[in-house]
């Protein structure tokens, strides 16, 4: 581009085309990178998840109506079962996975707040019997997420740095 002084500019045009694609260039680097660090956090709690429910460990990451970027990580409902009831009355693994963290009964963990409390029987030896049974709170999941943002973070930056060349190439 030539001025009417005779001074000559070089670029200009790529430069403004660079400018006004920034906003999208930015959103799809913060998608790719939160993409790359959903991945990398769900391998680690996949690999720390008792083996029956790994399957249940997944991660999300979508843009929302408003604009914004979500991720989300967690055990989503596979609509997989396991065992050998009849498919019409079977247990989903999801509802397995959340009883075997939090427990059931008398057994669950006090320090999860539920929605509904567990409701008391009515004679001595029914409470007796009802108190026996039960799984245990294993708290695995509670285990496996431990510690996991730091690790989101770095593999966030991470991912953000390898895309820094190809940022100011689109």
């Amino acid at each position: 581009m030539t001025t009417g002084n005779g001074i000559s500019i070089s670029g200009l045009d790529d430069c403004l085309r660079w400018m006004d694609n920034m906003p999208q260039n930015c959103v799809k680097a913060t998608q790719t990178a939160l993409r790359d660090a959903s991945r990398e956090v769900t391998k680690t709690l996949r690999q720390r998840t008792p083996k029956r429910w790994r399957q249940l460990v997944r991660y999300k990451v979508k843009k929302l109506q408003n604009g914004k970027l979500n991720a989300a990580l967690g055990m989503w409902n596979g609509h997989q079962q396991q065992g050998h009831q009849n498919k019409s009355n079977a247990i989903d693994d999801w509802f397995k996975a959340y009883w075997g963290n939090y427990g059931t009964l008398t057994h669950r963990d006090p320090n999860h707040h539920f929605t509904k409390p567990v409701k008391p029987s009515g004679t001595a030896a029914a409470r007796r019997r009802r108190n026996s049974v039960g799984q245990p709170a294993q708290h695995f999941f509670e285990t496996a997420i431990a510690g996991y943002e730091d690790r989101f973070v770095q593999a966030f930056s991470d991912s953000l740095s390898r895309q820094e060349t190809t940022f100011y190439e689109r």
